[in-house]
């Protein structure tokens, strides 16, 4: 076998060293493609179909020669291959030929997948790398010569092989990072629309995470309403120095339990604060840990309501509202709370140092986003 095709090359270790390291599946596909051309050459084109099974036909497609097709050109396209059937009837297969799937040249070329297909694109020849999952085929790595071009060789075709791994562990990698930021982006997205502030702080009293409504209801904790309306709750930012006082109480219960019982499963100690002041402001702390209790150190996770904004004195009616207010960004919660108290545009406006023009652009916001055209209807959500 000719070892100068092998992946150890060092030719070749750039390529797969960049996709080790790839943050995106085009990243990968950049080095995969490169790879390819420097270890199998005189090569007609190469695609990565994500979607081995072409369920959206032509969307989840890359290839070497872009070009912009129609879902119902790649529709026909699946129709006329004989490589779907042949894989169905073949699981697990990872490498496989055009020849593998139609031994016989013959009746290849009497078949209508050879007349429109390999006749338009000038090609004859495919080697196909298939990653599987729970036994379906999931992704297709395609390589394919011209009519005019060698036959792979069996260097080329164990290296196709030597391949599979990298690729089947990258694209899962890829996958499974992908899925986390679309699971996390969407989390952040819900959580900023809460009416209420969440906040996560680490052991080094660094800021992990906090949503819209933390950041002015710290402002407001730590400055005063009054004060609070006109400052930036991102540029005064700090954690409120009662909360750290508790979080380093829990700290020490949470350490006595876990030594205490290593093995035992520990729920969570909170604690409420009440401002010392503003009675209205209420916050719930607790430790937030997913790993060894006693080599990680737990941030503190705080829940930061204004009482005052939520009827709290009947439970029904409180999840009503929370419900109605967690559809508005946090600035139209503000206008549509002080509409709920009886305020005008003019004293809303004055209320918060904004233009009427601003008050009443949000307010007709959240009239579209509640389906709702008066502001005696948002009087009556919001109580």
């Amino acid at each position: 076998m000719d070892r100068s095709l092998r992946l150890s090359d060092e030719s070749l270790r750039r390529s797969l060293v960049d996709m080790q390291v790839a943050a995106s599946v085009p990243e990968l596909w950049k080095a995969l493609h490169q790879l390819l051309q420097q270890a199998i050459p005189n090569h007609h084109s190469t695609t990565l179909f994500l979607d081995a099974k072409e369920r959206n036909p032509g969307a989840l497609t890359l290839h070497s020669q872009p070009a912009r097709r129609p879902a119902e050109w790649w529709k026909t396209r699946a129709k006329l291959s004989p490589t779907h059937a042949w894989l169905d009837s073949h699981p697990g297969v990872k490498l496989y030929s055009l020849d593998d799937v139609v031994p016989d040249r013959q009746e290849l070329k009497r078949t209508d997948f050879f007349r429109h297909v390999l006749i338009p694109e000038g090609w004859d020849k495919l080697l196909g790398l298939t990653l599987w999952e729970h036994g379906e085929r999931k992704s297709i790595l395609c390589l394919r010569r011209a009519t005019n071009h060698a036959p792979f060789s069996e260097a080329e075709k164990a290296l196709m092989l030597d391949l599979h791994p990298v690729l089947d562990r990258n694209l899962r990698r890829l996958e499974k990072h992908e899925e986390e930021m679309i699971a996390r982006n969407s989390l952040q997205q819900f959580i900023n629309l809460l009416p209420q502030g969440i906040l996560l702080v680490n052991a080094r009293h660094e800021l992990v995470f906090a949503n819209h409504e933390a950041f002015d209801a710290c402002a407001v904790w730590n400055h005063g309403e009054v004060a609070a309306r006109q400052l930036n709750g991102r540029a005064v930012f700090a954690v409120p120095p009662a909360f750290l006082e508790v979080y380093h109480e829990l700290m020490g219960l949470h350490y006595a339990a876990a030594l205490a019982d290593p093995e035992a499963h520990h729920a969570p100690i909170r604690r409420r604060l009440i401002h010392p002041v503003l009675q209205h402001m209420q916050a719930d702390l607790s430790l937030f840990s997913l790993d060894d209790p006693l080599l990680s150190r737990p941030n503190l996770f705080a829940q930061i309501v204004n009482r005052e904004s939520l009827n709290t004195s009947a439970p029904a009616s409180m999840d009503r509202q929370v419900t109605v207010l967690s559809r508005l960004t946090q600035r139209e919660r503000e206008v549509a709370l002080l509409v709920r108290d009886g305020l005008s545009n003019e004293e809303i406006a004055k209320r918060l140092s904004k233009g009427i023009g601003t008050v009443k652009n949000q307010i007709q916001s959240v009239f579209a986003k509640l389906e709702i055209n008066s502001r005696a209807k948002l009087i009556s959500l919001l109580r």
